[in-house]
Formats: C-alpha cells, sequence, structure tokens
C-alpha cells in the first residue's frame, strides 16, 4: 500500500515539474530534495538548449555582455562535459539537443555529442559552425529516427545533406538556409527520400532551379512551410509553383 502511494505521488510530481519545465523554471527544483532531484533531471536532460552567442550578430546594450559571457561559459562547460570519459547519468533521456550560435562547434565535438547522446530526434545547430560534412556522415548513421535538423549557415556540402537525406527519411523538419554549397542534387535526393517533410528552409540558394523545387512540391505533399528567399540561379518560376 506504501509503495503504491509512493508511486502517486511521484507521477503527480513529475506531472507538476513539467509545468515548471515550460515556464524555464525548473532548474531551482533540483535542489528541493532527492525525490525533487530525480524527477526534475529526468526533465532536464530531455531537452538541451544552449546558446554561444557570438556577439558579432545584432546591437547589444554593455549590460547584455553579461548574458552572453554567461551563455558561452554554459556552452564551453557542456562540450566539455560530453567529451570526457565519463559521461552524465541521465544522456540516454536526451531527445532534443541545441547548441546555437557557437563558432567552436568542431567535428571532433559532434563525434562526442553523437556517442553521448543515442536517443537524439531534434538537433538544432543554427549558426553554429566549425563542423564540415563529416559530422553529417555522423549525424546520419546514428540517428536514422531523427525529426529536426537545423543546419542554418552550416559549412557542408552536397555529400553531408546527400548522407542525411539517404538516412533519416523521417525528416519533417530542414533547415539549411545560407548554405551556399548545395545544389539540386541534394534536393532531388531529400525529394525522393523525406516524403514526411513539412517544413524546409533554404534562404539565399546559390546552385538550386526550379526543377528541383518542382520535384519537391510533388514529392512532400505533407510539406506546409517552404522558404527559398534571396535565392538566385533558375528559380524564376518557384511562386508558380506553389
Amino acid at each position: 500500500m506504501a509503495q503504491s502511494s509512493i508511486f502517486i505521488i511521484t507521477e503527480l510530481l513529475e506531472r507538476i515539474l513539467y509545468f515548471l519545465a515550460v515556464d524555464k523554471t525548473l532548474y531551482p527544483a533540483l535542489f528541493v530534495s532527492r525525490l525533487w532531484y530525480r524527477c526534475s533531471a529526468f526533465i532536464l536532460w530531455k531537452h538541451i538548449e544552449l546558446k554561444g552567442n557570438d556577439l558579432r550578430y545584432g546591437h547589444y546594450f554593455p549590460e547584455d555582455y553579461n548574458y552572453c559571457a554567461r551563455d558561452r561559459t554554459r556552452c564551453e562547460r557542456f562540450v566539455k562535459v560530453i567529451c570526457e570519459k565519463h559521461k552524465p547519468a541521465y544522456v540516454s533521456n536526451t531527445t532534443h539537443l541545441e547548441i546555437t550560435f557557437y563558432h567552436s562547434l568542431s567535428d571532433k565535438k559532434i563525434k562526442s555529442i553523437v556517442e553521448t547522446f543515442p536517443n537524439i530526434i531534434h538537433l538544432d545547430f543554427k549558426d553554429s559552425i566549425g563542423f564540415s560534412d563529416k559530422s553529417l556522415f555522423v549525424i546520419a548513421e546514428s540517428y536514422p529516427n531523427l525529426r529536426y535538423i537545423n543546419l542554418w549557415d552550416a559549412q557542408i556540402t552536397d555529400k553531408g545533406l546527400y548522407a542525411i537525406a539517404r538516412s533519416c527519411y523521417k525528416l519533417e523538419y530542414l533547415n539549411i538556409s545560407y548554405c551556399r554549397n548545395i545544389s539540386d542534387k541534394s534536393l532531388f535526393e531529400i525529394a525522393g527520400n523525406c516524403h514526411d517533410l513539412q517544413e524546409f528552409y533554404f534562404a539565399e540558394a546559390r546552385w538550386i532551379t526550379d526543377r528541383s523545387i518542382s520535384c519537391i512540391l510533388n514529392s512532400c505533399l505533407n510539406l506546409r512551410k517552404l522558404d527559398i528567399v534571396f535565392s538566385r540561379e533558375d528559380i524564376k518560376d518557384a511562386s508558380t509553383l506553389m
């Protein structure tokens, strides 16, 4: 009877803590008790969000530099932890990982991330540079159930994106905006494999044509959002196609 009551309390507590997670006020709950720590840590590790906050972008007030420096420190500390031999206890719970605006995200660091977090379905590396196609090969091989990937301004080519499209065919969200070395070849592969795609963003595309965009539209029937603003080359009739 006592065990049943404990189970109910734990289940109720987890429901309450999820509301704190939505409001981003869950972290202090770690220090309430051991029970609260176990429940809170499980939720916190499920969704990890870090920002490098490179100060070269936008305009900042003097007080903003303190916040940016703090965020960079957290990001660097996290990367250091996942590169160590002994991994944190809750890494298998992580499904969402966001490391944005971090300009030191090397292939070696992404390899450590993939080896540490086996159950990722959501990856956001917006404006985090320093890695290459080699990282996409590792991601494609390790995360066949990937649903979301943001590679905004990544230094990648058709080879890496081709690997993602072939292996991660369950993708629902893909952002390759400002990836200036991507051509029709990758888009044809996306159209041929990623039929669940719902959102596709490719701002400032340089080497794609109406033909590949038409192929995406005809093959990805669940597509709700398509963004190809500032595109060049032969994308004259894309608006008509859409």
